[in-house]
């Protein structure tokens, strides 16, 4: 019952996840539902479905259908819809309903793929799972079915992982990354999450190091290094000293100068128990990039964070916690009493009654999905020291 939510609205589910991961690709998504699913993806998760285009198709299950296995109905639909347009591949997104009457995704992929001719996969995303369970599945499956092993090296390339809408990476966040990586002349050779086509994904072994920049993405960082020698950096441009120091570990990760790296240091200062000036509840990469902003301000400053979504042990300090849900989430911030709370608007009703805590919005699109869009702010560079600043200013207040 941990995921059971009376003050939050349903995060981004994992099969908004794949959708979102496969948006750029060229393939035909199939999400199997009644519509719903589809119109949560479609409406409220998936930002460039109003200003780009993408084949996602809904299978319109139906209660008869689901009963008696109507797969025939499906499998002709599909077999029409990829006769009138070209497609690199074809995807079978599960949601809740095909979960509980147990449809076979994997056997009804490989049914696609002789009946077509076509690459399919099925996923099995049943809706109980956040947005992070699905981009990492999805991510996994890209690297299997369609990176070429001998793949010419890209000296000085990189890949970048993980850079979904989802997580608020927009056309303007990633036109800033891309410009970091040309002030040390390093390119991209492709981006997971958004913008690059599957000839891109194709070329990814050949890149000479990863940029990781969603926790979500460290599962694919991990694979990559394990099967084709890639090393991998962790983190975000979040502060001008953190630029620097993150584009120094790229670019001797592309020299081959080291095997593994994170953009920051292991922390000087951990924090656990009360007295903490600043709690930072979001993705965990990103709010952790935020924190090295703030140390980079103050290297003494008591920080945690906390995140609903992908948890990585590696990248948390004493007192950061994964959350199960809404009660833990309201337990944990009792426990902290932080001066300041940092996080998606709508997180501000699990405050405590009791606590004085400020609380400062910073949305994240897989909680409010499109209801502070336009109030979305890139924490990077000069503003993201700009940010740490306000935010170090207002805990000082609060004390």
């Amino acid at each position: 019952m941990s995921q059971l939510l009376f003050h939050l609205p349903p995060f981004a589910a994992d099969y908004s996840g794949v959708a979102s991961v496969l948006h750029d690709l060229g393939g035909l998504v199939v999400i199997h539902d009644a519509s719903g699913c589809t119109g949560s993806y479609t409406g409220y998760d998936e930002p460039r479905w109003f200003t780009s285009r993408s084949s996602v198709y809904c299978s319109g299950l139906r209660e008869e259908d689901a009963i008696l296995g109507n797969d025939e109905k499906l499998l002709d639909n599909i077999k029409r819809v990829v006769a009138e347009r070209e497609f690199f591949f074809v995807a079978v997104v599960g949601s809740p309903v095909p979960m509980l009457v147990g449809f076979d995704f994997a056997g009804f992929a490989n049914l696609i793929e002789a009946e077509t001719g076509l690459p399919a996969i099925g996923f099995t995303t049943s809706g109980m799972p956040y947005y992070h369970v699905g981009m990492a599945t999805a991510f996994k499956v890209l690297a299997e079915r369609f990176v070429i092993d001998q793949r010419p090296p890209t000296p000085e390339g990189v890949n970048i992982l993980g850079a979904s809408p989802l997580d608020d990476f927009d056309a303007a966040t990633l036109d800033a990354m891309i410009e970091c990586l040309a002030s040390v002349d390093i390119k991209p050779v492709s981006i997971w999450g958004q913008r690059s086509g599957l000839d891109a994904i194709n070329r990814a072994a050949g890149a000479s190091v990863n940029w990781v920049v969603s926790s979500a993405a460290l599962p694919l960082a991990r694979h990559m290094q394990e099967r084709w020698g890639i090393p991998y950096v962790v983190g975000l441009p979040a502060s001008p000293a953190a630029t620097e120091q993150l584009l120094a570990a790229l670019r001797r990760s592309a020299n081959g100068i080291i095997t593994t790296g994170s953009a920051s240091a292991r922390p000087t200062t951990s924090t656990n128990g009360s007295n903490v000036d600043i709690c930072l509840l979001g993705e965990q990469l990103r709010m952790n990039s935020l924190r090295i902003a703030l140390r980079c301000e103050r290297p003494d400053a008591a920080v945690n964070v906390a995140s609903f979504f992908s948890w990585d042990d590696g990248l948390a300090e004493s007192g950061d916690s994964g959350l199960d849900g809404e009660e833990h989430a309201a337990e944990y911030l009792a426990s902290l009493s932080p001066a300041v709370v940092v996080g998606d608007p709508l997180l501000r009703s699990l405050l405590p009654s009791h606590l004085q805590s400020r609380f400062i919005d910073e949305p994240h699109r897989a909680i409010s999905g499109r209801l502070f869009r336009h109030s979305l702010v890139h924490r990077f560079h000069a503003e993201g020291a700009r940010f740490a600043s306000e935010l170090l200013e207002a805990a000082d207040a609060a004390r």
